[in-house]
């Protein structure tokens, strides 16, 4: 009843299936707000709690099947909902829950390798999603708009923001040299160490991986390259106290 009880508020609290719904949805602050509580902080306490536990009900099965099942689940099915999301904010709301979900996912693996792989991929995730909301705030304050059907061919006119929106992009994806890719091989190869699952996990977290590349590509690539379309404001470069930050 503890482990129930525990999981029910860090599940909650961190946002995974099925109380994924309240965080994609919480998206009205600022978006220095959203990049402070959705990417770093707020949600990722509940994440923390779990692993802080983890040394004393790590040696549960229902803890650590639990946190697997839930922590997978949310990886996968949060990843695919955000292919029918347009809202910048929205996407990257999502690609945190899958985030989340892969991190839950190795507490409940809970290997050494595993709980390496959580600490790189936490701040991986913290430094290039926080740059990101913050790329999808100025886009939003310089043409008025966060639909990414409406954005395109901002390269030339916001180029110091394209270049900061692609390097994260790049980490988010897991290319090499970035932080992201260490993280991402990292979690593939404590995946890998399950001796019953791992090849199945193996190709749920790769297919999650592959709807992040995309939902990644919508939010540092598509608003930059392409034919430059009409948008509420006239778009150019944001002030050096805007992009400093991110």
């Amino acid at each position: 009843l503890i482990v129930i009880f525990i999981l029910l508020g860090t599940f909650t609290k961190s946002a995974q299936f099925p109380f994924h719904f309240w965080l994609p949805n919480a998206m009205e602050a600022p978006t220095p707000v959203s990049a402070y509580l959705h990417s770093a902080t707020m949600v990722k306490a509940g994440i923390y709690l779990m692993a802080r536990l983890n040394p004393a009900f790590g040696n549960s099965i229902l803890w650590n099947d639990l946190l697997l099942v839930f922590g997978t689940a949310t990886m996968l099915f949060a990843a695919v909902l955000s292919f029918k999301q347009t809202d910048l904010k929205k996407l990257l709301a999502y690609s945190t829950l899958s985030v989340l979900g892969t991190l839950t996912m190795l507490i409940g693996i809970g290997s050494d390798l595993a709980i390496k792989a959580f600490i790189i991929y936490l701040i991986a995730h913290s430094l290039y999603k926080g740059t990101l909301f913050l790329v999808a705030g100025i886009i939003d304050h310089e043409t008025g708009t966060r639909n990414i059907e409406k954005l395109s061919g901002l390269r030339k006119l916001m180029p110091i923001t394209m270049i900061i929106a692609v390097a994260a992009s790049l980490s988010k994806m897991g290319i090499i040299p970035l932080v992201g890719f260490v993280g991402k091989e990292t979690v593939y190869a404590s995946v890998l160490e399950l001796p019953i699952f791992g090849n199945y996990l193996i190709v749920i977290t790769i297919l999650a991986n592959m709807f992040v590349v995309y939902i990644t590509a919508m939010v540092g690539f598509r608003p930059f390259f392409g034919k430059l379309k009409s948008t509420p404001k006239n778009p150019h470069e944001a002030p050096f106290r805007m992009w400093s930050g991110p």
